[in-house]
């Protein structure tokens, strides 16, 4: 009995040494990311990503012809910071996790004009009064589900009373029909969406750091 307990003890150690090497490891990538680029990422920036989720993400891209298929936006200071993401349940995780779940480990940052800096308090909360809200695979603008750019987009307008971007439909040109066909016929061309490109290239929001954008062109 004795020596079942001490290799369950053990076992127990080697697990926690594990959860905080990793979690510093995140860390550690965090501030090489800002030390990279010279930036040091605050609440109310919006942070864009590349995710690795096979063909609904290329599919994101292609629509949106944009490097992005996800954006969180950024609460908190220091190492308190985190995402609130519609990506599940509408939720919030560890900046330095959300970095880490990116392809290449890499995000693009945007931050708010001073006129929208300035109802931060009121985005986050109206952001937070959606936690637990199921995410939409379908990009339905309704309030029964959300998915990722609806969570900012709608943030905004409930804490302004007004939109900063407005869904509208669009054309989906090839991908049309494969596009239908996942969401079960309730995503179409005449379906209203706000993409995660269009919440950084509209606003008035800043370009802090872009990899894609930065990147040089052949």
């Amino acid at each position: 009995m004795r020596d079942t307990l001490a290799l369950v003890g053990t076992a127990v150690t080697v697990f926690v040494c594990f959860v905080v090497y990793a979690q510093g490891a995140d860390d550690r990538a965090l501030a090489a990311f800002e030390a990279a680029h010279h930036v040091e990422i605050r609440a109310g920036d919006l942070v864009l990503q590349q995710l690795d989720c096979g063909e609904r993400c290329r599919l994101i891209r292609r629509v949106s012809a944009a490097p992005y298929d996800h954006v969180g936006l950024v609460a908190g200071a220091g190492d308190e910071r985190v995402v609130w993401e519609a990506a599940g349940p509408v939720g919030s995780v560890p900046l330095a996790r959300w970095l880490r779940r990116g392809v290449g480990r890499t995000m693009a940052v945007y931050r708010p004009p001073r006129a929208l800096a300035q109802a931060e308090p009121r985005v986050l909360a109206a952001v937070r009064a959606m936690a637990g809200r199921p995410y939409d695979a379908d990009y339905q603008w309704d309030d029964a589900r959300i998915y990722c750019s609806e969570l900012v987009a709608k943030a905004y307008l409930r804490a302004l009373g007004r939109p900063v971007w407005v869904p509208h439909a669009r054309a989906f040109g090839a991908d049309a029909a494969r596009i239908t066909t996942l969401s079960n016929g309730r995503l179409t061309e005449s379906t209203p969406l706000v993409t995660p490109a269009e919440l950084a290239r509209g606003g008035g929001f800043e370009r802090v750091v872009d990899p894609w954008a930065d990147a040089p062109q052949p």
